[in-house]
């Protein structure tokens, strides 16, 4: 036994990872080999079966004949089915083995007829951690960052790095590739169908991409889909801010469904590539409150709740110890958000009460207080008593603010905010490279078909007839959205169809999207909905109509839109919708309302039709005018701008496909970043380049002290116009 004692105390000097990595020798693990043999008997149209990989690689210096060693664990989420251990030839390294494994899993795949949803990778992988910065090309320096892109892309699969504690320690190289998926699965599942899970820190901060072990993309692929104007500010931008050691906070209601968080996990996901101390909050939900928030809030203020509802002194009670609560709880004393905080970010009128605790516990603090939705400022500045009894219980929150940001139509901001303080105009955005825009191959759209046929069918026992096509609307189901006025002009549609005797496909009506935690209206509306086509006029037609909740995949609601014939957004009122950016970044025929913000984003005639709001016949009529035209009908496929090989961005000018750079993710950055470095300033003891200084100057942001605080130059203007201009500038020059 002493002599075990001692044996064991000169071994463990050692790490542990260094014991593993002499064990085992080639000659001691079984050969054995994925099976890549294409199934028999395995229908064409059979869905693909879900399976999850785990990989580990290593470089083997101490073995003269052999290249890196890797080992593949296949798994279908109950245990191991599958394995493969092997050695690259000599003078192939770990990148050469990632290529290779990467090879293996497409042959895999095909021929067994698989979907691999999670791609996880040991620590023994090098090269897979990024260095933070806001240079695409150091950020990629002695890195293999572009194989985790390529699993996203050409796998349709989540990238996901395991932790050390994971994978060190294991017997083999088998055991950490089993390891790295068992920890994957446990980490990410249900999130292996869609890359937002509500995952939180103690005190609420939202752990995006399971705090960023998901790997989806890297600076690199989205310079390359940014025109050099508009990266060149973002960056010059960026490293000031971070060089002074910026720190801001945005907090908003709910960690998934809707357009915040959405862009949210995209914000987070792109400053934390770059190094920006930047970090999401949400609090703690609670159905009642939200029941007051959407209904007495948001309806309200979109002047689309019904007559009788007021909001009343109970309702601010409840919703005041609703924000009071959270804040004692998490974010009260020596760890709260607010301590040395430069900026925060107020990012829904469910957060308007925490404005003046921040201002009471960090005076020093910059607040933004960002409206998303389309306000009626005009029943506001008449005084209807329903939207004014809202709207002055949240504006007394609000004017406690440093600026008011709104989207990009002067119309849904109230007269007393233009008095009182600075107001500055900027879109939402989307990214055009997550799990809603990406590029996905035709069979895994066609798996995300089989997906969504189960959930109709699991709901009320119909098919979907994909070879008839259809037309989409991706949204909640809102009473803003517009749902009963699409439905019937899908009716109105089908009688001119039958009567003008066009040829082809009858196409089908689909609306669906996924459902959000803050909003209880979505039963109502489906209900209603169903009233509506029960109507003997829907007769003929009902079966052709389908309604649904998605299932909670990003993915399969960009399967969706890519494989409609044509996408429509016909809401009453809207702020400014996302999905139609998303329509028009896959190249679809968008027909949209002319309401709120939409018509900023539709170039009627290039991107679409505009249709007036509620007008069900102009529905109608813009349905037949696309199905009349083969052109336009073959010029948005669902293979158009859908290529892996050629990732697409937005146009940088008023010419040219896609959408505008100022709805993508890098755009809406950049705005940040400007109203950013105007609210604060840029330290004087920040080292700037020329070209730093130069922009800095064209913006009018201060430069020589922080804390100053000077949004003239941006006032009651729009944040990309701002830019614009600064580009053009620089052009000159």
């Amino acid at each position: 036994m002493p002599h075990d004692g001692v044996q064991t105390e000169q071994t463990l000097k050692l790490p542990m990872h260094d014991l593993i990595e002499r064990a085992p020798t080639p000659h001691s693990v079984t050969n054995r080999r994925l099976d890549i043999t294409k199934k028999k008997h395995r229908k064409p149209s059979a869905t693909l079966s879900i399976v999850f990989v785990g990989v580990a690689v290593r470089e083997r210096p101490d073995l003269d004949d052999k290249g890196a060693e890797y080992a593949i664990a296949v798994s279908d989420g109950c245990g191991i089915v599958q394995s493969e251990h092997g050695f690259r030839p000599k003078g192939e390294n770990s990148a050469n083995a990632l290529d290779h494994i990467l090879e293996l899993a497409r042959k895999y795949t095909s021929q067994r007829g698989h979907k691999i949803q999670i791609v996880a990778l040991a620590r023994t992988c090098d090269g897979l951690h990024p260095n933070l910065t806001f240079d695409a090309d150091k950020e990629c320096e002695g890195t293999n960052l572009d194989y985790l892109t390529r699993v996203w892309l050409e796998l349709d699969a989540i990238p996901f790095l395991s932790s050390r504690e994971a994978t060190e320690g294991k017997f083999s190289l088998d055991g950490q590739a089993t390891a790295a998926i068992d920890e994957a699965l446990t980490t990410l599942v249900p999130m292996s169908s869609s890359t937002i899970r509500v995952c939180m820190s103690p005190l609420r901060r939202v752990l995006v991409d399971a705090d960023f072990r998901v790997r989806l993309y890297s600076l690199t692929e989205l310079k390359n889909v940014t025109s050099p104007a508009l990266w060149s500010a973002f960056t010059n931008l960026g490293e000031a801010l971070a060089a002074q050691k910026t720190s801001i906070r945005f907090f908003s209601a709910t960690p998934r469904g809707g357009g915040v968080a959405l862009m949210r996990h995209s914000l987070m996901r792109i400053w934390h590539m770059t190094g920006l101390d930047v970090q999401w909050m949400v609090p703690d939900g609670d159905p009642a409150t939200f029941n007051i928030t959407k209904r007495k809030f948001h309806n309200v203020l979109q002047g689309v709740a019904e007559p009788d509802v007021m909001l009343c002194d109970q309702d601010k009670e409840l919703f005041e110890a609703w924000t009071i609560h959270n804040y004692k709880r998490y974010w009260q004393g020596e760890d709260s958000p607010f301590r040395r905080l430069d900026i925060a970010v107020i990012d829904d009128p469910q957060l308007t009460a925490l404005i003046p605790i921040i201002r009471r516990e960090s005076p020093r603090t910059k607040i933004v207080y960002r409206s998303h939705i389309q306000i009626r400022a005009d029943l506001i500045d008449k005084g209807e008593k329903q939207q004014c009894a809202t709207w002055d219980y949240l504006w007394s929150f609000i004017k406690l603010a440093d600026v008011f940001v709104a989207h990009p139509v002067e119309e849904f901001v109230p007269q007393v905010v233009k008095d009182s303080m600075p107001v500055v105009y900027m879109p939402p955005s989307t990214d055009p490279l997550d799990g809603l825009n990406k590029p996905i191959q035709r069979e895994h759209l066609n798996m995300y078909r089989h997906t969504f046929d189960a959930a109709v069918q699991s709901s009320d026992g119909r098919h979907v007839d994909w070879s008839r096509g259809y037309i989409i609307q991706v949204a909640r189901f809102d009473p803003s959205k517009g749902i009963p006025d699409l439905t019937e002009g899908y009716r109105l549609f089908r009688e001119q169809l039958e009567r003008s005797g066009v040829e082809g496909n009858v196409p089908q009506l689909i609306m669906t999207g996924h459902s959000s935690v803050d909003d209880p209206d979505g039963t109502l509306v489906l209900h209603q909905l169903q009233e509506q086509v029960s109507d003997r006029k829907f007769e003929h037609i009902r079966d052709d109509i389908f309604a649904i909740r998605a299932p909670p995949s990003d993915r399969l609601l960009n399967a969706m839109l890519r494989g409609a014939d044509v996408v429509c957004q016909v809401s009453t009122r809207e702020g400014y919708e996302i999905k139609v950016t998303e329509a028009i970044h896959k190249g679809k025929w968008v027909i949209a309302s002319n309401a709120g913000g939409i018509p900023l984003q539709v170039r009627g005639g290039t991107d679409g039709d505009i249709v007036e709001p509620s007008d069900s016949q102009g529905i109608a009529d813009a349905l037949l005018k696309f199905y009349s035209s083969e052109s336009l009908q073959a010029s948005r496929s669902e293979m158009i701008a859908n290529d892996i090989h050629r990732l697409r961005g937005g146009r940088h000018g008023a010419h040219g496909s896609g959408p505008s750079e100022r709805d993508l993710s890098i755009g809406n950055a950049t705005m940040w970043h400007v109203n950013f470095a105007k609210l604060i300033g840029i330290s004087g003891h920040v080292e700037l380049r020329d070209e730093q200084k130069g922009l800095l100057d064209r913006l009018e942001v201060p430069r020589h002290g922080r804390r100053a605080c000077d949004l003239a130059s941006i006032k009651d203007r729009k944040v990309w116009d701002v830019l614009v201009e600064a580009f053009e500038q620089t052009k000159k020059q």
